[in-house]
C-alpha cells in the first residue's frame, strides 16, 4: 500500500507536466495568472509548511515501511500540515487522469493510515520494551 501510494503520487503529480495537452491552454494561463497573484507571506507559508510536511510525509513512508514507533505519529502530522496547505494554494488546475491519480494515492495514504492504527497491524509499531 505504501509503496503503491507513493508512486501513484509522483506518477499523477507528473502526469500534466508531461503530457501539456491535457489541460486546455486558456486553464493553463488562468492558473499562471493566479499563481502570479499569490502574496510574499502565502509564498513563504506554503514552502515554509510544505518543506516540513514533505520531510515528515517522506519520514512517515520510510517508517512506515519498516515498522517504526514514531511513524504512524509523523504520518499524521505530515498529513495535517498538507491540509494546511491546501487553502494557501487556492484554486489549481489539474487533468482528469491527474487528480484521480492523486486521489487514488490519497486513499490509500488514509487507508495506509487507518490500518496502522485500527488493524491489528498497529503492534509492529508498538517500541520494544
Amino acid at each position: 500500500m505504501l509503496v503503491a501510494s507513493f508512486v501513484l503520487a509522483l506518477i499523477g503529480g507528473g502526469v500534466d507536466l508531461v503530457i501539456s495537452s491535457l489541460i486546455p491552454e486558456p486553464l493553463i494561463q488562468a492558473q499562471a495568472a493566479n499563481e502570479a497573484d499569490a502574496s510574499l507571506f502565502t509564498l513563504v507559508f506554503i514552502v515554509l509548511i510544505g518543506l516540513v510536511a514533505t520531510v515528515c510525509t517522506l519520514a512517515a513512508y520510510y517508517g512506515l515501511f519498516v515498522f517504526k514507533p514514531w511513524a504512524p505519529r509523523i504520518a499524521v502530522i505530515g498529513t495535517l500540515l498538507s491540509l494546511l496547505l491546501w487553502p494557501a494554494f487556492g484554486a489549481n488546475v489539474y487533468s482528469g487522469w491527474s487528480f484521480a491519480l492523486i486521489e487514488l494515492s490519497n486513499l490509500i495514504w488514509g487507508a495506509t493510515i487507518a490500518a496502522v492504527y485500527l488493524s491489528p497491524l498497529k503492534e509492529k509499531f508498538v517500541a520494544p520494551r
